[in-house]
């Protein structure tokens, strides 16, 4: 089996390392796989778990790649440019459908050798199944509340009221006056003012709200400056992407301007000036940030998404719409803070601990209920065992809620994931103390969460622990065998904040109750999606069928040529790869989860 797993990996791996057969620059190549995708790779290191191949590359190719990238031969020319007229649109099209399946298999076998995913390969098919029967729920859970979390941000009233105001026909005939005679490379700097404004207002009704304080400074900007920034440069790629559709139709070129541009920084900053509410001083140093350092040991394309292009006459750098869009603005923000001043970061997550606790606190009242925050538990030995986030006592049924809250930036890399699991199996350890200590310590406990509150130990007569995440719920275990319920922030505080004639106990039994609802629900839907690649088929359990979303460069498999290149991206011959299984079904089947837990 290991041996199977061994040979597919270091066929993905030799596909990587071969993209020049696309006859496409390496650069190029890397930059629109990375802005085609959440990028879930982890970074490169002497023995990597499973195929880290593209973080791996980027990590040892990136600097060097950048430094020669315009002298990248294409049929023996070179490139001076992205726009240089040697490079057909159709290959960073074909880049984009090679990205989408190599990321897919890369990610599930990176977890199968972290032991997150059982594997079998019989013959030409490759099954991922999830390691445990309750794992599925949990880890897919986690992408059934972000989608809750992105619903629950967007205010509808005012995006429908936007659409009456800002009708789609009144923007259209706006821009297409306004671009008639404008030429590709003066596209992005000629959006008019009226036809920003009102992505402008699109943008703010479907963006989150800052949840970091506004005033905050760092690196001669506020908090609210790089929000407003971000703001504006989304609005200006959406009325960019309307552009290209209106100029250019389905065409080659509007495909590949609608992915990636080149431009110059200084002319980013001042449009955004212009058009927004961010001061051009402002402007130019969060652009400044936002390119990417060749340089670090582990580059991310999603926090600093402008990658310098390295142009012999100007400084240049690509741009991709799609970065702006899957990248959150305060993640971005938070993780340039994390690399540039680790100290700031600490202070701004030490900080939101206290602000959910508080916020919590808040909905949680009653004439019997005593709240304690961040208080500090030692045992009779004096041995200090952790700091509570918060515990709430309600005197009347004798229940006590004991609440550790943990505060995760979103991953957007395998080892950022690895990270988020890791943090929260830690809150885990840290709520069994407490029900330890509990348990033989009773007195001590309830006086060092409630020292001025005379409440009698004995009165407390049900605990409920629980863990509450405002960024992922995945621990990858199952919590309840340790009596410990896991719990989203977000599903957790709109609950509390609609429903207040419950007990406190009550409230609690209702959230464990929706959570139990939408796992479930994601029980009841998981299937295996199928993709074609490298001449497998594999398939991996999930709620969307992935494969639909291939976008296949040539058309269907019934009209591709058997010697032309595999639409899958291996290299080799149609006829000698996927057609060996062009009669495998690729749609969904019925997930059957491995039930005992063990390996294959």
């Amino acid at each position: 089996m290991s041996n199977q797993i061994d040979a597919i990996e270091s066929h993905v791996d030799q596909i990587w390392n071969n993209l020049r057969i696309y006859r496409l620059p390496l650069h190029l190549a890397l930059f629109v796989t990375l802005s085609t995708f959440e990028d879930y790779l982890s970074p490169f290191v002497e023995k990597p778990v499973g195929i880290a191949h593209l973080r791996g590359a980027l990590g040892l190719l990136v600097p060097e790649l950048f430094r020669r990238c315009h002298t990248v031969p294409i049929k023996g020319r070179d490139i001076a440019s992205l726009r240089g007229e040697n490079l057909p649109y159709i290959y960073a099209m074909e880049a984009m459908s090679y990205a989408q399946r190599y990321s897919w298999i890369a990610y599930h076998l990176t977890c199968y050798r972290q032991e997150w995913f059982d594997c079998q390969v019989e013959g030409r098919v490759i099954r991922f199944s999830y390691t445990s029967k309750d794992n599925p729920s949990q880890s897919l859970m986690y992408h059934r509340l972000k989608q809750y979390h992105e619903d629950r941000s967007k205010d509808n009233d005012s995006i429908q009221k936007i659409y009456k105001e800002s009708p789609r026909a009144v923007t259209t005939k706006s821009l297409e006056l306004a671009l008639r005679h404008v030429s590709s490379e003066e596209l992005l700097y000629s959006i008019p003012p009226d036809v920003f404004q009102a992505f402008k207002k699109l943008v703010i009704a479907y963006s989150p709200a800052p949840t970091i304080e506004q005033d905050i400074t760092f690196s001669g900007y506020t908090v609210q400056e790089y929000y407003d920034f971000w703001v504006d440069l989304s609005a200006l790629m959406l009325a960019f992407l309307e552009a290209c559709d209106m100029k250019y139709g389905k065409s080659k070129k509007q495909l590949m301007n609608s992915r990636v541009l080149l431009v110059e920084p200084s002319k980013i900053a001042d449009t955004i000036s212009k058009l927004g509410d961010v001061s051009l001083h402002s402007s130019e140093q969060i652009v400044k940030e936002l390119v990417l350092d060749v340089r670090s040991i582990r580059p991310d394309i999603q926090v600093q998404p402008l990658i310098p292009a390295n142009a012999k006459d100007k400084d240049l750098v690509f741009l991709s719409p799609h970065l702006i869009f899957t990248s959150n603005w305060e993640v971005c923000l938070l993780r340039n803070w994390a690399k540039l001043s680790p100290s700031k970061y600490g202070q701004v997550v030490a900080s939101k601990k206290v602000k959910l606790a508080n916020q919590l606190a808040l909905l949680l009242n009653g004439p019997s209920v005593k709240k304690a925050i961040n208080k500090r538990v030692v045992n009779s030995e004096g041995d200090i065992i952790g700091d509570v986030d918060l515990a709430v006592f309600d005197s009347i049924d004798g229940y006590l809620a004991l609440i550790e809250l943990k505060w995760l930036i979103g991953p957007d890399s395998f080892q950022e994931e690895s990270n988020a699991r890791e943090y929260l199996l830690k809150g885990i350890e840290q709520l069994r103390k407490y029900i330890g200590l509990f348990t033989t310590d009773r007195d001590s406990f309830i006086l060092n969460l409630f020292p001025q509150d005379n409440i009698d130990p004995q009165d407390v007569t049900d605990v409920q622990f629980i863990l509450m995440c405002r960024g992922t719920i995945d621990t990858g275990i199952d919590a309840n065998q340790f009596n410990i319920d896991v719990l989203d922030y977000e599903l957790s505080f709109d609950f509390l904040k609609e429903n207040h004639d419950l007990s406190i106990r009550e409230k609690f039994g209702r959230i464990v109750d929706l959570h139990s609802d939408v796992q479930k629900d994601v029980r009841e839907k998981i299937r295996y999606n199928g993709m074609k690649i490298a001449g497998y088929l594999c398939q991996t359990p999930g709620l969307a069928t992935s494969g639909q979303s291939v976008h296949y460069i040539d058309g269907g498999i019934k009209s591709y040529h058997t010697k032309k290149p595999c639409f899958c991206g291996s290299g080799m011959r149609y006829r000698d790869c996927c057609k060996l299984i062009e009669s495998l079904d690729e749609s969904d089947s019925a997930y059957a989860a491995t039930t005992d837990g063990s390996g294959s």
